[in-house]
């Protein structure tokens, strides 16, 4: 199965894709994975990032309805470092890059996909504009309540995009030292605008951002 960027800008519109070879990109990833990935350490940290700024990619990540589980194999292939692009991602701009790809532990067909940026944000409403504006939106983006009352300016802005046939629904988080993209795919989206449920994917994003800040898994 391969994973298929089909927009760039921000981190939209992916299609799942029957047959290919990801041998390349699996290959790749696992070795940018073993050399900075460990299980539930911190990621991703650059030269300047505070340390206050650390990502983390917890194994297990607590969330409602169902806990969320890392899969190393998914990463690699959605984000072969091969083809990544970093003018592709405009709202992490500046900031020490991460990727991880998890799954409901109730419902493993489907995919959030998580890249994500910790270092110094000055304008966190600036960031989370800049990661839907070069996106065609079905359903414009609205905010959410971040359930985090110490994240004061943090944005959590969620909507719904089309694209490659599917209505794709997709979060974004935004605070003083870390943005966040959070894209559904696999059973998440939906040729249905009626079948995607924002909001669980709000709720997961929330919980995603205080797992990653914290280190821990939930």
């Amino acid at each position: 199965m391969a994973v298929v960027l089909l927009a760039g800008g921000g981190f939209l519109a992916w299609s799942m894709l029957g047959g290919g070879d990801d041998t390349e990109a699996r290959q790749g990833q696992g070795q940018s994975q073993r050399q900075s990935q460990g299980q539930g350490q911190s990621q991703g940290q650059g030269e300047n990032t505070p340390e206050g700024a650390k990502l983390a990619i917890p194994e297990v990540v607590k969330s409602t309805p169902a806990e969320l589980r890392y899969d190393a194999k998914a990463t690699a292939q959605m984000y072969p470092p091969a083809k990544r692009d970093p003018s592709s991602y405009p709202e992490l701009k500046g900031l020490a890059q991460v990727d991880s790809v998890y799954h409901p532990e109730n419902n493993p067909s489907v995919m959030l996909g998580v890249h994500t940026g910790g270092g110094t944000v000055s304008n966190a409403a600036q960031r989370v504009q800049e990661a839907f504006a070069p996106n065609e939106m079905a359903v414009a983006p609205k905010d959410f309540d971040l359930q985090d009352p110490d994240a004061k300016g943090a944005v959590l802005r969620c909507g719904i995009s089309k694209g490659g046939g599917a209505y794709i629904p997709l979060c974004v988080w935004a605070d003083s030292t870390s943005v966040g993209d959070v894209i559904g795919v696999g059973d998440a989206s939906s040729s249905s605008l009626k079948k995607v449920d924002l909001k669980t994917l709000a709720q997961q994003t929330s919980d995603l951002r205080k797992a990653m800040r914290s280190g821990s898994a939930g």
